[in-house]
């Protein structure tokens, strides 16, 4: 199916929109719920780039004229973490976490926002040994930057339905910037 998805150009209009649209209502959901992420992320931007191609390339290019900015700011608020992370000894690997054109289109959408009010556009991903681990990671995280209220989901003490777990929470970054952090194990990566 993914290949499919990755060649539709070569047919009738038509077709490449039903075949879409099955995608996103079997394909991309099953493999949701089979803990597919990735591919379910690609079915996504491929269904998006069909069913709305102007929406897909205005967010595409907003998103890579904004990715060195991004970059940059996640190493900088990335760094006084680390530190801590080497203080309390705790092993770790940071990554900047890029989010998939489809869902920046679904917030846009469903909240009536524009690309710039979005929440989560800057994000880590923050990977530990063990769950007590994420939840000292947590602690770092609220000690060095002040959390948003009601931005904060702990899918490790209730995981979500297709078993993912992790720990998300949002923050103030510096210059304001909001920061969306997730701390899981290896294992749950």
């Amino acid at each position: 199916r993914l290949h499919n998805m990755q060649t539709l150009n070569y047919l009738p209009l038509d077709k490449q929109h039903r075949i879409a649209i099955e995608t996103r209502e079997v394909y991309a959901p099953l493999a949701h719920r089979l803990g597919m992420n990735e591919l379910k992320m690609k079915y996504e931007n491929l269904i998006l780039e069909v069913i709305k191609p102007e929406a897909y390339k205005e967010i595409k290019q907003k998103v890579n004229s904004t990715n060195n900015r991004r970059i940059k700011y996640i190493k900088e608020f990335s760094i006084p973490i680390n530190n801590e992370l080497k203080i309390y000894k705790i092993e770790s690997e940071i990554k900047g976490r890029a989010k998939h054109y489809y869902s920046i289109y679904r917030k846009m959408e469903d909240q009536e926002k524009k690309f710039r009010e979005l929440f989560d556009l800057y994000g880590i991903r923050i990977i530990v040994d063990k769950v007590e681990a994420c939840y000292a990671v947590l602690g770092i995280i609220h000690k060095l930057y002040t959390p948003i209220q009601d931005r904060f989901k702990d899918y490790i003490a209730t995981p979500k339905s297709n078993g993912y777990q992790s720990i998300h929470t949002t923050v103030f970054g510096h210059d304001g910037k909001v920061v969306e952090v997730q701390i899981r194990t290896s294992e749950m990566d």
